[in-house]
Protein backbone atom coordinates (compact mmCIF):
# COMPACT_ATOMS: atom_id res chain seq x y z
CA UNK A 1 0.00 0.00 0.00
CA UNK A 2 1.60 3.29 -1.12
CA UNK A 3 1.61 6.51 0.90
CA UNK A 4 -0.89 7.93 -1.57
CA UNK A 5 -3.20 4.96 -1.02
CA UNK A 6 -2.89 5.33 2.76
CA UNK A 7 -3.79 9.03 2.61
CA UNK A 8 -6.77 8.25 0.38
CA UNK A 9 -7.89 5.45 2.71
CA UNK A 10 -7.82 7.65 5.82
CA UNK A 11 -9.46 10.51 3.96
CA UNK A 12 -12.35 8.22 3.09
CA UNK A 13 -12.47 7.06 6.72
CA UNK A 14 -12.84 10.68 7.80
CA UNK A 15 -15.59 11.08 5.21
CA UNK A 16 -17.74 8.17 6.37
CA UNK A 17 -17.26 8.82 10.10
CA UNK A 18 -18.30 12.42 9.51
CA UNK A 19 -21.46 11.24 7.77
CA UNK A 20 -22.17 8.75 10.55
CA UNK A 21 -21.77 11.43 13.23
CA UNK A 22 -24.23 13.63 11.33
CA UNK A 23 -26.75 10.83 10.84
CA UNK A 24 -26.88 9.26 14.31
CA UNK A 25 -28.86 12.01 16.11
CA UNK A 26 -31.59 11.78 13.46
CA UNK A 27 -31.90 7.98 13.45
CA UNK A 28 -31.59 7.81 9.66
CA UNK A 29 -28.41 6.18 8.34
CA UNK A 30 -29.30 6.29 4.64
CA UNK A 31 -26.87 9.16 3.94
CA UNK A 32 -24.11 7.29 5.74
CA UNK A 33 -24.64 4.14 3.66
CA UNK A 34 -24.77 6.16 0.43
CA UNK A 35 -21.43 7.73 1.28
CA UNK A 36 -19.97 4.40 2.39
CA UNK A 37 -20.92 2.79 -0.92
CA UNK A 38 -19.35 5.67 -2.86
CA UNK A 39 -15.95 5.15 -1.22
CA UNK A 40 -13.50 2.34 -1.87
CA UNK A 41 -13.90 1.00 1.68
CA UNK A 42 -16.55 -1.68 1.00
CA UNK A 43 -14.27 -2.97 -1.76
CA UNK A 44 -11.27 -3.60 0.50
CA UNK A 45 -11.79 -7.40 0.40
CA UNK A 46 -12.00 -7.27 -3.39
CA UNK A 47 -8.92 -5.09 -3.71
CA UNK A 48 -6.82 -7.06 -1.23
CA UNK A 49 -8.02 -10.56 -2.04
CA UNK A 50 -5.41 -13.13 -1.10
CA UNK A 51 -3.56 -10.54 1.05
CA UNK A 52 -4.99 -11.24 4.53
CA UNK A 53 -2.33 -9.27 6.43
CA UNK A 54 -3.00 -5.93 4.70
CA UNK A 55 -6.74 -6.52 4.49
CA UNK A 56 -7.07 -7.29 8.20
CA UNK A 57 -5.23 -4.16 9.32
CA UNK A 58 -7.29 -1.88 7.05
CA UNK A 59 -10.61 -3.41 8.09
CA UNK A 60 -9.54 -3.33 11.75
CA UNK A 61 -8.90 0.41 11.50
CA UNK A 62 -12.16 1.01 9.65
CA UNK A 63 -14.25 -0.79 12.26
CA UNK A 64 -12.43 0.92 15.13
CA UNK A 65 -13.29 4.33 13.72
CA UNK A 66 -16.94 3.43 13.21
CA UNK A 67 -17.20 1.69 16.59
CA UNK A 68 -16.02 4.86 18.36
CA UNK A 69 -19.29 6.47 17.26
CA UNK A 70 -21.74 3.57 17.08
CA UNK A 71 -20.82 -0.05 17.79
CA UNK A 72 -24.22 -1.09 16.42
CA UNK A 73 -23.58 0.50 13.02
CA UNK A 74 -20.05 -0.89 13.04
CA UNK A 75 -21.50 -4.35 13.71
CA UNK A 76 -23.64 -4.10 10.57
CA UNK A 77 -20.60 -3.09 8.53
CA UNK A 78 -18.51 -5.81 10.21
CA UNK A 79 -20.90 -8.42 8.87
CA UNK A 80 -20.15 -7.25 5.33
CA UNK A 81 -16.42 -7.29 6.00
CA UNK A 82 -16.02 -10.59 7.78
CA UNK A 83 -17.88 -12.65 5.19
CA UNK A 84 -16.37 -10.97 2.14
CA UNK A 85 -12.89 -11.03 3.74
CA UNK A 86 -13.16 -14.73 4.53
CA UNK A 87 -14.14 -15.46 0.93
CA UNK A 88 -11.41 -13.13 -0.38
CA UNK A 89 -8.60 -14.75 1.59
CA UNK A 90 -9.56 -18.42 1.74
CA UNK A 91 -6.52 -20.27 0.32
CA UNK A 92 -8.33 -23.09 -1.45
CA UNK A 93 -5.17 -24.57 -2.97
CA UNK A 94 -5.90 -27.01 -5.78
CA UNK A 95 -9.70 -26.79 -5.46
CA UNK A 96 -10.27 -25.23 -8.87
CA UNK A 97 -14.07 -25.09 -8.62
CA UNK A 98 -14.03 -23.36 -5.22
CA UNK A 99 -11.40 -20.91 -6.47
CA UNK A 100 -13.59 -20.07 -9.47
CA UNK A 101 -16.67 -19.63 -7.33
CA UNK A 102 -15.08 -17.40 -4.71
CA UNK A 103 -13.46 -15.15 -7.32
CA UNK A 104 -16.78 -14.94 -9.17
CA UNK A 105 -18.46 -13.74 -5.96
CA UNK A 106 -15.73 -11.15 -5.39
CA UNK A 107 -15.92 -9.92 -8.97
CA UNK A 108 -19.68 -9.49 -8.59
CA UNK A 109 -19.26 -7.52 -5.37
CA UNK A 110 -16.66 -5.30 -6.97
CA UNK A 111 -18.61 -4.64 -10.16
CA UNK A 112 -21.78 -3.69 -8.26
CA UNK A 113 -20.13 -2.14 -5.19
CA UNK A 114 -22.41 -4.49 -3.30
CA UNK A 115 -22.77 -4.89 0.45
CA UNK A 116 -22.97 -8.40 1.89
CA UNK A 117 -25.39 -9.48 4.59
CA UNK A 118 -25.17 -12.95 6.06
CA UNK A 119 -26.77 -15.43 8.40
CA UNK A 120 -25.79 -18.79 9.85
CA UNK A 121 -29.50 -19.72 10.03
CA UNK A 122 -29.45 -19.98 13.83
CA UNK A 123 -32.77 -19.32 15.56
CA UNK A 124 -33.84 -18.29 19.03
CA UNK A 125 -35.29 -21.49 20.44
CA UNK A 126 -35.11 -23.83 23.41
CA UNK A 127 -32.13 -25.69 21.95
CA UNK A 128 -28.72 -24.05 21.54
CA UNK A 129 -27.27 -23.92 18.03
CA UNK A 130 -30.51 -24.88 16.32
CA UNK A 131 -30.60 -24.31 12.54
CA UNK A 132 -33.88 -22.85 11.36
CA UNK A 133 -33.54 -23.32 7.59
CA UNK A 134 -33.21 -26.26 5.23
CA UNK A 135 -32.54 -26.65 1.50
CA UNK A 136 -34.15 -29.54 -0.34
CA UNK A 137 -33.13 -30.78 -3.77
CA UNK A 138 -35.89 -30.56 -6.36
CA UNK A 139 -34.82 -31.68 -9.83
CA UNK A 140 -31.92 -29.38 -10.78
CA UNK A 141 -32.72 -26.81 -8.09
CA UNK A 142 -32.72 -26.26 -4.34
CA UNK A 143 -35.79 -25.03 -2.46
CA UNK A 144 -35.01 -23.20 0.80
CA UNK A 145 -37.57 -22.82 3.59
CA UNK A 146 -37.45 -21.76 7.23
CA UNK A 147 -36.25 -18.76 9.18
CA UNK A 148 -33.01 -17.29 10.52
CA UNK A 149 -33.10 -15.06 13.60
CA UNK A 150 -29.83 -13.17 13.21
CA UNK A 151 -29.20 -11.21 10.02
CA UNK A 152 -27.40 -7.88 10.42
CA UNK A 153 -27.31 -5.29 7.63
CA UNK A 154 -30.63 -6.86 6.67
CA UNK A 155 -32.19 -3.93 4.79
CA UNK A 156 -28.93 -2.60 3.31
CA UNK A 157 -27.36 -5.82 2.08
CA UNK A 158 -27.43 -6.37 -1.68
CA UNK A 159 -26.25 -9.98 -1.52
CA UNK A 160 -26.97 -12.56 1.18
CA UNK A 161 -24.40 -15.23 1.98
CA UNK A 162 -25.93 -17.83 4.22
CA UNK A 163 -25.19 -21.15 5.82
CA UNK A 164 -27.90 -23.78 5.77
CA UNK A 165 -28.33 -27.53 5.69
CA UNK A 166 -29.06 -29.46 2.52
CA UNK A 167 -31.45 -32.22 3.54
CA UNK A 168 -29.74 -35.61 3.94
CA UNK A 169 -26.39 -34.12 2.86
CA UNK A 170 -24.97 -31.59 5.32
CA UNK A 171 -24.04 -27.93 5.66
CA UNK A 172 -23.66 -25.71 2.62
CA UNK A 173 -23.11 -22.03 1.84
CA UNK A 174 -25.31 -20.29 -0.72
CA UNK A 175 -25.17 -16.79 -2.21
CA UNK A 176 -28.53 -15.08 -2.79
CA UNK A 177 -28.61 -12.26 -5.30
CA UNK A 178 -30.63 -10.12 -5.19
CA UNK A 179 -31.48 -10.02 -1.52
CA UNK A 180 -33.66 -6.92 -1.50
CA UNK A 181 -36.98 -7.03 -3.31
CA UNK A 182 -36.87 -10.83 -3.49
CA UNK A 183 -40.44 -12.12 -2.96
CA UNK A 184 -39.14 -15.36 -1.46
CA UNK A 185 -37.05 -13.52 1.17
CA UNK A 186 -39.12 -11.89 3.92
CA UNK A 187 -37.16 -9.40 6.03
CA UNK A 188 -38.82 -9.02 9.41
CA UNK A 189 -38.76 -6.40 12.17
CA UNK A 190 -35.76 -5.47 14.32
CA UNK A 191 -34.49 -8.25 16.55
CA UNK A 192 -32.95 -5.62 18.87
CA UNK A 193 -35.39 -2.68 18.69
CA UNK A 194 -33.57 -0.42 21.15
CA UNK A 195 -29.91 -0.82 22.16
CA UNK A 196 -28.62 -2.33 18.89
CA UNK A 197 -31.18 -1.02 16.43
CA UNK A 198 -28.55 0.48 14.14
CA UNK A 199 -27.04 -2.96 13.54
CA UNK A 200 -30.13 -3.58 11.37
CA UNK A 201 -30.37 -7.10 12.77
CA UNK A 202 -33.61 -8.79 11.74
CA UNK A 203 -35.21 -12.18 11.33
CA UNK A 204 -35.37 -13.46 7.76
CA UNK A 205 -37.91 -16.01 6.53
CA UNK A 206 -37.46 -18.01 3.32
CA UNK A 207 -40.67 -18.85 1.47
CA UNK A 208 -39.75 -21.65 -0.97
CA UNK A 209 -36.72 -19.76 -2.24
CA UNK A 210 -35.43 -21.45 -5.39
CA UNK A 211 -31.69 -21.58 -5.97
CA UNK A 212 -29.47 -23.29 -8.52
CA UNK A 213 -26.03 -24.89 -8.46
CA UNK A 214 -24.66 -21.54 -9.60
CA UNK A 215 -25.81 -20.04 -6.28
CA UNK A 216 -23.91 -22.67 -4.30
CA UNK A 217 -20.57 -21.41 -3.00
CA UNK A 218 -19.71 -24.52 -1.04
CA UNK A 219 -21.41 -27.92 -1.09
CA UNK A 220 -21.43 -30.48 1.74
CA UNK A 221 -19.48 -32.86 -0.50
CA UNK A 222 -16.51 -30.50 -0.64
CA UNK A 223 -13.82 -31.75 1.78
CA UNK A 224 -12.92 -28.11 2.53
CA UNK A 225 -16.44 -27.21 3.70
CA UNK A 226 -15.55 -27.36 7.38
CA UNK A 227 -12.33 -25.42 6.81
CA UNK A 228 -14.09 -22.53 5.05
CA UNK A 229 -16.65 -22.31 7.86
CA UNK A 230 -13.84 -22.28 10.45
CA UNK A 231 -11.90 -19.68 8.44
CA UNK A 232 -14.99 -17.48 8.22
CA UNK A 233 -15.57 -17.77 11.98
CA UNK A 234 -11.95 -16.80 12.67
CA UNK A 235 -12.44 -13.60 10.68
CA UNK A 236 -15.67 -12.89 12.58
CA UNK A 237 -14.07 -13.42 15.99
CA UNK A 238 -11.17 -11.14 15.03
CA UNK A 239 -13.26 -8.26 13.70
CA UNK A 240 -15.80 -8.19 16.53
CA UNK A 241 -13.24 -6.91 19.09
CA UNK A 242 -12.04 -4.31 16.56
CA UNK A 243 -15.34 -2.47 16.61
CA UNK A 244 -15.82 -2.76 20.38
CA UNK A 245 -12.28 -1.55 21.03
CA UNK A 246 -13.35 1.36 18.85
CA UNK A 247 -16.12 1.96 21.38
CA UNK A 248 -13.47 1.95 24.11
CA UNK A 249 -11.44 4.49 22.13
CA UNK A 250 -14.55 6.65 21.81
CA UNK A 251 -15.05 6.43 25.56
CA UNK A 252 -11.45 7.45 26.22
CA UNK A 253 -11.90 10.42 23.90
CA UNK A 254 -15.00 11.42 25.87
CA UNK A 255 -12.93 11.21 29.07
CA UNK A 256 -10.16 13.31 27.53
CA UNK A 257 -12.62 15.97 26.44
CA UNK A 258 -14.31 16.02 29.85
CA UNK A 259 -11.14 16.17 31.94
CA UNK A 260 -9.49 18.82 29.79
CA UNK A 261 -12.62 20.96 29.63
CA UNK A 262 -13.75 20.74 33.26
CA UNK A 263 -12.05 22.56 36.13
CA UNK A 264 -11.99 21.74 39.81
CA UNK A 265 -12.65 24.18 42.66
CA UNK A 266 -9.06 25.37 42.36
CA UNK A 267 -9.71 26.46 38.79
CA UNK A 268 -7.35 23.88 37.29
CA UNK A 269 -8.44 21.31 34.69
CA UNK A 270 -9.24 17.90 36.14
CA UNK A 271 -6.79 16.52 33.58
CA UNK A 272 -3.96 17.89 35.74
CA UNK A 273 -4.87 15.79 38.76
CA UNK A 274 -2.14 13.18 39.17
CA UNK A 275 -4.56 10.47 40.26
CA UNK A 276 -6.67 11.07 37.17
CA UNK A 277 -3.60 10.97 34.93
CA UNK A 278 -2.65 7.59 36.36
CA UNK A 279 -6.19 6.20 36.07
CA UNK A 280 -6.53 7.24 32.45
CA UNK A 281 -3.03 5.98 31.70
CA UNK A 282 -4.02 2.58 33.03
CA UNK A 283 -7.08 2.53 30.77
CA UNK A 284 -4.99 3.58 27.76
CA UNK A 285 -2.53 0.78 28.46
CA UNK A 286 -5.36 -1.74 28.72
CA UNK A 287 -6.70 -0.56 25.39
CA UNK A 288 -3.31 -0.70 23.69
CA UNK A 289 -2.62 -4.17 25.07
CA UNK A 290 -5.96 -5.50 23.84
CA UNK A 291 -5.38 -3.99 20.38
CA UNK A 292 -1.98 -5.69 20.22
CA UNK A 293 -3.61 -9.01 21.11
CA UNK A 294 -6.14 -8.70 18.29
CA UNK A 295 -3.58 -7.51 15.74
CA UNK A 296 -1.24 -10.37 16.63
CA UNK A 297 -4.09 -12.85 16.17
CA UNK A 298 -4.61 -11.31 12.74
CA UNK A 299 -0.97 -12.06 11.96
CA UNK A 300 -1.55 -15.68 12.94
CA UNK A 301 -4.46 -15.93 10.52
CA UNK A 302 -2.21 -14.59 7.75
CA UNK A 303 0.05 -17.65 8.17
CA UNK A 304 -2.71 -19.83 6.69
CA UNK A 305 -1.52 -19.83 3.06
CA UNK A 306 -2.80 -23.07 1.57
CA UNK A 307 -5.55 -25.45 2.60
CA UNK A 308 -5.87 -28.24 3.48
CA UNK A 309 -2.06 -28.27 3.88
CA UNK A 310 -2.16 -25.54 6.55
CA UNK A 311 -5.07 -27.03 8.49
CA UNK A 312 -3.09 -27.00 11.75
CA UNK A 313 -2.20 -23.33 11.22
CA UNK A 314 -5.91 -22.60 10.75
CA UNK A 315 -6.68 -24.35 14.05
CA UNK A 316 -4.11 -22.15 15.82
CA UNK A 317 -5.49 -19.04 14.12
CA UNK A 318 -9.04 -19.91 15.16
CA UNK A 319 -7.88 -20.45 18.73
CA UNK A 320 -6.00 -17.13 18.78
CA UNK A 321 -9.09 -15.44 17.35
CA UNK A 322 -11.13 -16.75 20.28
CA UNK A 323 -8.64 -15.33 22.75
CA UNK A 324 -8.54 -12.00 20.91
CA UNK A 325 -12.32 -11.76 20.85
CA UNK A 326 -12.50 -12.59 24.56
CA UNK A 327 -9.79 -10.12 25.63
CA UNK A 328 -10.88 -7.34 23.29
CA UNK A 329 -14.58 -7.30 24.10
CA UNK A 330 -13.98 -7.74 27.82
CA UNK A 331 -11.46 -4.89 27.86
CA UNK A 332 -13.79 -2.64 25.87
CA UNK A 333 -16.65 -3.15 28.29
CA UNK A 334 -14.39 -2.42 31.28
CA UNK A 335 -13.03 0.78 29.71
CA UNK A 336 -16.47 2.14 28.82
CA UNK A 337 -17.66 1.41 32.38
CA UNK A 338 -14.63 3.19 33.86
CA UNK A 339 -15.13 6.15 31.51
CA UNK A 340 -18.75 6.46 32.55
CA UNK A 341 -17.72 6.57 36.21
CA UNK A 342 -15.22 9.35 35.51
CA UNK A 343 -17.63 11.51 33.52
CA UNK A 344 -20.51 10.80 35.90
CA UNK A 345 -24.22 11.34 35.39
CA UNK A 346 -23.70 13.65 32.43
CA UNK A 347 -22.84 10.47 30.48
CA UNK A 348 -26.60 10.08 30.07
CA UNK A 349 -27.45 13.74 29.48
CA UNK A 350 -28.19 15.41 26.16
CA UNK A 351 -27.38 12.53 23.84
CA UNK A 352 -23.86 12.08 25.21
CA UNK A 353 -21.80 9.56 23.26
CA UNK A 354 -21.19 7.53 26.42
CA UNK A 355 -24.88 6.73 26.66
CA UNK A 356 -24.82 5.02 23.27
CA UNK A 357 -21.48 3.34 23.91
CA UNK A 358 -22.62 2.06 27.32
CA UNK A 359 -25.74 0.46 25.86
CA UNK A 360 -24.02 -1.14 22.88
CA UNK A 361 -20.63 -2.27 24.23
CA UNK A 362 -22.39 -4.85 26.44
CA UNK A 363 -23.17 -6.90 23.31
CA UNK A 364 -19.49 -7.57 22.61
CA UNK A 365 -19.02 -10.65 24.82
CA UNK A 366 -22.32 -12.16 23.65
CA UNK A 367 -21.27 -13.39 20.23
CA UNK A 368 -20.44 -14.97 17.96
CA UNK A 369 -18.88 -17.29 20.55
CA UNK A 370 -19.96 -16.35 24.06
CA UNK A 371 -17.30 -15.73 26.70
CA UNK A 372 -18.33 -18.76 28.79
CA UNK A 373 -17.74 -21.09 25.83
CA UNK A 374 -14.28 -19.62 25.24
CA UNK A 375 -13.43 -19.89 28.94
CA UNK A 376 -14.54 -23.52 28.96
CA UNK A 377 -12.49 -24.35 25.88
CA UNK A 378 -9.34 -22.77 27.30
CA UNK A 379 -9.98 -24.25 30.74
CA UNK A 380 -10.22 -27.77 29.34
CA UNK A 381 -6.97 -27.24 27.45
CA UNK A 382 -5.21 -25.81 30.51
CA UNK A 383 -6.30 -28.78 32.66
CA UNK A 384 -5.46 -31.40 30.05
CA UNK A 385 -2.59 -33.89 29.92
CA UNK A 386 0.00 -31.47 28.54
CA UNK A 387 2.03 -29.44 31.06
CA UNK A 388 0.93 -25.82 31.08
CA UNK A 389 4.56 -24.69 31.12
CA UNK A 390 5.14 -26.58 27.84
CA UNK A 391 2.02 -25.34 26.12
CA UNK A 392 2.66 -23.13 23.07
CA UNK A 393 -1.04 -22.45 22.41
Amino acid sequence: MTNHDAVRFRGQLDQITGKLAEALPHGDLSAFYRTFRETDLPLLPVTFRDDPRTLFRLVFETLQRLGALSPATALAVENHFYVSSAIATFPAGDDVLLEQRRHAVLDKLGARRALVANTNSKIQGNKLGQIGTVARRKADRFVVTGRASYTSLATEGDVLVFLTRIEDEGHAIFVIDPMQGNPAVEIGPYLFPSAMQDSDTRQITFHDLELTEDDLLLSPANPQAGLLIEHEMAWHQLLIPALYLGAAAGALEAVRTFLRGTTGRDGKPLAELDGMVVDVGRLALDHRSACFTVLQAGETLATVRRLPDDEEALRRAANDARAAKYVGTRCAEEIVTAARRIVGARSYAGGHVLERLSQEVAFGPLGPEVSAAIERRYGEAALGDESFTHRSW
